[in-house]
């Protein structure tokens, strides 16, 4: 049982170098949703982090993660793809960031606009070099219906 939510404390999302935390409850929902999509614990690699830490991990400037709308995830048991099409069912994920990592994880956040990209040697790249489009969501786009 968490703090925040259901499955989720807020020891799992404070900054690791100051203690801080900023955290849209957007996110959180968003992420018990995936949580019960899964059937099984998300682990949270990285949640809110301060200016600093940010900077010292190597985020990017203006970082999702330093407003509190972002955090890295993994879903133990699952491969990078399998996390990618769960995710891919949760609204508030498919209108905001999604980025898969080389590192077996993937960033997720509530940002106002879509964004994609993946991490691979230390390089952004396209999503797709990691992931691949699931082939029911292709299927929609190749024949005109909007994804759900």
């Amino acid at each position: 049982m968490g703090d925040l939510s259901v499955h989720f404390s807020k020891a799992e999302f404070t900054c690791r170098c100051c203690g801080e935390l900023i955290l849209d409850q957007q996110l959180i929902d968003a992420l018990e949703q995936l949580r019960t999509l899964a059937g099984k614990p998300l682990r949270i690699h990285d949640g809110y982090r301060c200016p600093a830490h940010n900077q010292e991990v190597g985020g990017v400037t203006d970082s999702e993660h330093t407003r509190g709308l972002a955090a890295d995830v993994e879903i133990p048991g699952l491969s990078l793809q399998e996390m990618y099409e769960l995710v891919l069912q949760i609204p508030a994920f498919t209108r905001g960031g999604i980025g898969a990592y080389d590192g077996g994880f993937l960033h997720l956040d509530v940002r106002p606009h879509a964004a994609r990209w993946a991490r691979v040697r230390g390089q952004y790249v396209g999503i797709q070099h990691l992931v691949k489009q699931p082939l029911t969501l292709l299927a929609k786009v190749q024949t005109g219906s909007q994804p759900g």
